[in-house]
């Protein structure tokens, strides 16, 4: 017996060691299959690496060339003009890029740069290629001036009208260009070289594997491993030993000055993964038996343990997703889900309609009872239209104190009855406050529309209701349709628009009341021209609050009035500031103050002549996040002002936790001069204003009456038609340059 067990365990043993052993060899065997497959895998993968890093190159190096070509049309003619001229076009070109000196060269070879003043250029092949129409990039050269300085010059032809007449040369330091097209490659290990038709180097970035020097031939300083002479075709690869050390290249040639980007990398770092992979085969199949059984247990719970915790999660997340966290109804996306549906099962026995709701200045709730209190009004709101829900109906909070209601009805009747209903519930059942509520309804008539399409309408319904003391409703007709139309129109070519620079920024002056004849700043304003007709502000810019569009507007006349100010600053001009208005949508973006900040760096302007003008509104959005972004406003040194102050309702709140420096009194209050009670309200604010340590200024004064009215008051500035009219940005320079004083 005893011996039949032993025979059966060392049978056993025998097995498991046969089976051990058979495995570890097709182990091993199909790992040094694997390898081999894994090796071409690695270099085919260098190679993609290898061919869109020598894209990025050329994109680069064509984003180079193209700013050069970008201002051609600014030079068309510039042979008939001045050296005096001349030599200010160039400048103001130098300053708006990164080009270390830009030359403008006439027929002969003649150049006229800021760096160098004239110089004879005839001979360079740059001028000969921009000669000959074509773009063209020279390689590595030194500076005819500066011996240590070698530059790389981007060359285009100038014309007016189909002829030549002169070429725009734009010069880059060569380390500069070697610093642009420096990337990451293939994890930092390989460095990529742009070498000349002839084999010269002519960039490297600063990391340099092989520590060739820039303007050799690369081709004779490697040798490919098979001995043979090395021809380069348009792309491919090789490998070759430099240095006593193995390495594997891949080229492409770019259009560009027909230049061949080659990659190059160290075959133990490419062929790195695979060595791993054998290494810990070896490893792996001497305790892979040991822990087989163990992994399969082990699995197997963890897989029973993780689908019962996925289960969970899902159901959780799913919870989450379809709920909303302040009322517990329906998340917005639920909503949706609802209604497709709905639609999906409906019959033809009943129709439906889309109702929009929204609370006129719910903002004064929060402001009179405190936020807590405006939630749990929200809440009991919420129940209410749940409650008044049948079977097929469905509703969402969609955001703040705006909901959406899908309901049935046969005739208008019902849709006016259900209506009413609701607003004495809530005048009943909410006593904390009166509740004025607009309702907003589109009736469908075709159940296969989006349901955010039909709630787009129902919301436009909604917005034509004036505010007003009752409640009110208002249904969706074909003119707001076009209206639609004409916003999705909008929407449609906005993006184009801003690259194609259809959209410009005006100035309109403010002047010193206590001296009317002195400008004191402006205010920036966006303006859109299309096809040659300018588009009214109040066609777009509601438009593109909505849609969040507005943030980039906002950046684009900000960075814009900041080149201005570069200009200005270059010139010695006395510089004035100018205040840009900031749309709430920037508030709740976490880097908003930096993207400003970065963009004064970006262009050496300082902060100080930037005025923040956000609109007093804004505070009851979230007044904890608009304390936070002001006083990071003024760690960075912008100035900030208060628009259409007075509008709301918690005014001297908001000046009791922001640190602001200009008030401006909202234009409503100027429309009767002769209204005592309106005239002591601005009186007061100015007052206040002062004890404060800010200044005030008044908008929209189109009279006479008004600025001596605001005189009397001592408000501190003043803008409107009646001083000037907002105008681009070159009218405004005349008007407060002429006759520049410079600044010392």
């Amino acid at each position: 017996m005893k011996s039949a067990l032993k025979s059966g365990k060392l049978r056993y043993i025998f097995i498991l060691s046969a089976i051990t052993a058979a495995f570890s060899f097709i182990c091993i065997f199909y790992m040094l299959s694997v390898s081999v497959v894994l090796e071409e895998d690695n270099k085919q993968y260098f190679d993609e690496i290898a061919f869109e890093t020598a894209n990025t190159v050329e994109s680069k190096l064509a984003s180079l060339l193209s700013s050069v070509g970008g201002y051609t049309y600014r030079f068309a003619g510039l042979e008939r003009l001045s050296p005096e001229e001349q030599m200010k076009i160039l400048s103001e070109t130098v300053t708006a890029n990164v080009f270390h000196d830009i030359a403008f060269i006439d027929l002969e070879g003649n150049a006229v740069s800021p760096l160098f003043g004239n110089v004879n250029l005839s001979r360079r092949d740059y001028f000969m290629h921009a000669m000959q129409g074509r773009n063209y990039v020279s390689g590595a050269i030194t500076s005819e001036f500066n011996r240590d300085d070698r530059l790389n010059v981007f060359a285009v032809p100038v014309k007016t009208g189909d002829k030549i007449t002169g070429v725009l040369a734009g010069a880059v330091q060569n380390s500069l260009i070697s610093e642009m097209i420096s990337s990451d490659v293939f994890g930092g290990k390989a460095t990529c070289y742009v070498m000349d038709s002839d084999g010269l180097i002519v960039l490297k970035p600063s990391r340099d594997v092989l520590n060739i020097e820039a303007g050799i031939t690369l081709i004779e300083a490697i040798t490919p491993s098979s001995g043979e002479t090395l021809l380069l075709n348009t792309h491919g690869s090789f490998s070759f030993e430099y240095d006593g050390e193995s390495y594997y290249a891949s080229y492409k040639t770019i259009d560009i000055s027909k230049w061949m980007v080659i990659t190059i990398v160290r075959s133990s770092d490419i062929f790195a993964v695979t060595h791993n992979v054998f290494g810990m085969v070896v490893i792996f199949t001497s305790i892979l038996m040991v822990l087989v059984m163990a992994a399969i247990l082990f699995v197997g719970i963890r897989n029973w343990i993780s689908r019962k915790k996925y289960i969970k999660t899902s159901a959780e997340r799913d919870n989450l997703k379809y709920t909303d966290l302040l009322t517990g109804g329906p998340s917005f996306e639920k909503f949706l889900s609802d209604v497709k549906e709905t639609f999906e099962k409906a019959s033809d026995i009943c129709a439906y309609a889309m109702i929009s709701m929204d609370i006129n200045k719910f903002r004064t709730v929060n402001d009179h009872l405190g936020y807590e209190e405006g939630s749990k009004i929200l809440i009991k709101l919420s129940e209410l239209i749940r409650s008044s829900l049948t079977e097929g109906e469905s509703y969402t909070r969609k955001s703040a104190d705006s909901f959406c209601i899908l309901i049935k009805y046969v005739s208008d009747v019902d849709i006016f009855g259900r209506i009413d209903t609701l607003i004495n519930d809530v005048y009943y059942q909410i006593e904390e406050f009166k509740l004025i509520m607009s309702f907003g309804i589109c009736k469908i008539d075709d159940l296969t529309m989006d349901p955010r399409s039909l709630i787009d309408r129902a919301d436009l319904a909604r917005r034509t209701i004036k505010d007003n003391n009752d409640s009110s409703y208002a249904f969706f007709d074909d003119n707001m349709l076009t209206k639609i139309r004409e916003e999705k129109r909008i929407e449609n070519i906005m993006e184009f628009a801003l690259e194609s620079n259809e959209f410009k920024v005006y100035l309109q002056p403010k002047y010193d009341l206590h001296n009317p004849s002195v400008i004191i700043g402006a205010e920036a304003l966006i303006r859109w021209f299309r096809g040659g007709k300018m588009i009214p502000p109040g066609g777009f810019i509601p438009i593109f609050e909505r849609n969040g569009f507005i943030t980039k507007i906002d950046k684009f006349v900000f960075e814009e009035v900041c080149k201005q100010q570069k200009l200005w600053l270059n010139r010695g001009y006395e510089m004035r500031t100018i205040s840009v208005n900031m749309s709430r949508m920037n508030i709740q973006e976490p880097h908003f103050v930096r993207d400003l900040y970065d963009i004064c760096t970006k262009y050496n302007v300082p902060t100080k002549f930037f005025e923040i003008e956000i609109t007093e509104s804004v505070a009851f959005e979230n007044l904890e996040t608009l304390t936070r972004v002001f006083n990071e406003l003024k760690n960075y040194g912008f100035h900030i002002s208060i628009d259409d102050f007075g509008t709301g309702y918690s005014s001297l709140n908001m000046l009791k936790n922001l640190p602001v420096d200009v008030l401006k009194i909202d234009r409503s209050f100027l429309t009767d001069t002769k209204n005592e009670r309106a005239n002591n309200i601005i009186s007061h604010v100015i007052s206040l204003a002062l004890s404060l340590h800010m200044k005030t200024i008044c908008e929209g004064i189109e009279t006479e009456e008004q600025v001596n009215l605001l005189s009397d008051l001592n408000c501190d500035m003043a803008q409107g038609f009646y001083f000037a009219r907002p105008m681009p940005i070159e009218d405004y320079e005349k008007l407060l340059y002429a006759g520049a004083r410079i600044t010392t």
